[in-house]
């Protein structure tokens, strides 16, 4: 993952304010994978829209399941560096007399990918899907500097959909300042959905998939820029990672993303520094029944950005604050009377030896409004191999975000609803959608 300021960003994504608009049908966006079929998204609502995610893990088929694991909590890892230090400078920023905005890019983490399809005739390739952050970018011809990738790069020139917008546009402007390298008068605004276009690209590049579709809660991510034609929602539902199937995750937009019958709902929190992120309203954790001796304010959203916590679908463990996590580690090695084990080999700090089933504790994640979120084992601890169970959670310094990672999310079906900001959630066996 990079996280680059606006001035870099326009080097990296083409000049971003000069972006490329998909100004035809749904299926332009999505391709084959999009379930309704010659709709134009530039009138009227989409309806349901279904696209199939590939955990990326599925791809590393010759490792043994541990060595996905340990690839994936790296990730993991990575990805919260990155994470932190995009919020830390934000922080600092927000304290300065002027705020300069910044969009986080996403060059090659993440965990799920799904099928795009961009232009006229279009060009298909997988993208990295993020809710972590917020454009959507591919590779472009003509290359000055262009990473590795596994499908063809897109030529903008071959499309006859393609656009340029003035850096006038909203969607510039949600970039901060970006003068330089504009092309002010050069074409008017098209209706459509807006992507970065990259010419000269640094960094590793993507090792899974040849683009980005960001999902956060910025003006320049997908859902956002379908807006209301989607209803302002979407959703999705996360198979186990233990699943060795080929089966994929579905995730939903529009009136596909719905939910009822047993549904929960919190509301979503609202940063205006950090505006890409969903953050959660989480008051504490419990354990068997009783509460984890946690720090009132611990997971306090703080209003120069700091502390909080994010859901997110490209971390794979989920993160706690230190002040949290040790108090809730030290209270489930009181609860499980096992023989504590070595977890390097998958990166994960709190491991026991064991080759059978074994009786855990519960889990809850308490929200605002007395909403709770029980977790089922196999959604906070792991098997990473045939003698060696851990805690699918990490600790990081105290007033860096925790995040809510995806195996806490896996079979749940997630909705989030930007316009009545709320996020809902609800069991659901997701191999059965």
């Amino acid at each position: 993952m990079e996280w680059l300021s606006c001035s870099k960003l326009l080097a990296f994504v083409a000049m971003i304010c000069i972006i490329p608009v998909i100004s035809s049908s749904s299926d332009r966006l999505f391709g084959a994978y999009a379930s309704r079929r010659g709709t134009d998204v530039d009138n009227e609502n989409v309806g349901v829209i279904r696209v199939n995610m590939t955990r990326r893990s599925e791809r590393e088929a010759e490792l043994s399941f541990s060595e996905r694991l340990h690839s994936a909590v790296y990730r993991s890892k990575r990805r919260v560096r990155k994470i932190e230090a995009f919020v830390k400078q934000q922080v600092t920023k927000s304290k300065s007399i002027q705020l300069d905005a910044e969009t986080p890019v996403q060059v090659g983490d993440g965990e799920f990918l799904m099928k795009v399809a961009v232009g006229t005739p279009t060009v298909s390739f997988e993208a990295i899907v993020d809710t972590g952050s917020d454009l959507i970018w591919t590779q472009c011809k003509p290359c000055e500097d262009c990473f590795n990738q596994p499908t063809p790069i897109f030529d903008p020139s071959k499309s006859s959909t393609y656009s340029t917008i003035p850096c006038t546009d909203s969607l510039c402007d949600a970039l901060g300042d970006t003068q330089t390298g504009c092309n002010p008068g050069s074409g008017s605004k098209v209706a459509g959905i807006g992507f970065g276009c990259g010419h000269d690209n640094e960094g590793q590049g993507f090792s899974q998939g040849g683009g980005l579709v960001g999902l956060g809660r910025g003006a320049l991510s997908l859902i956002s820029q379908l807006g209301s034609k989607v209803d302002n929602k979407f959703s999705y539902c996360l198979l186990s990672i233990t699943d060795s199937s080929s089966q994929t995750s579905p995730l939903f937009f529009g009136q596909g993303a719905s939910l009822s019958g047993g549904a929960k709902s919190i509301p979503l929190i609202k940063s205006s520094v950090i505006p890409t992120f969903w953050y959660i309203p989480i008051t504490g954790i419990t354990l068997d029944g009783k509460a984890v001796d946690i720090p009132a304010g611990t997971f306090d959203l703080q209003s120069d950005g700091s502390g909080g916590m994010i859901i997110d679908s490209g971390t794979t463990v989920t993160i706690l604050d230190e002040a949290a996590y040790s108090p809730l580690k030290d209270a489930i090695q009181s609860a499980i009377d096992l023989t504590p084990a070595d977890g390097s080999s998958v990166g994960l700090d709190l491991c026991y030896q064991t080759s059978g089933k074994v009786s855990l504790p519960s889990l809850t994640f308490n929200f605002k409004g007395g909403v709770d979120y029980e977790l089922p084992a196999d959604n906070f601890f792991i098997q990473a191999s045939s003698d060696l169970l851990c805690l699918a959670m990490l600790g990081e310094p105290s007033g860096n975000p925790s995040i809510f990672g995806n195996i806490q999310q896996q079979n749940f079906y997630i909705l989030y609803n930007d316009a009545q900001n709320t996020l809902s959630f609800k069991p659901t066996q997701c191999d059965s959608l």
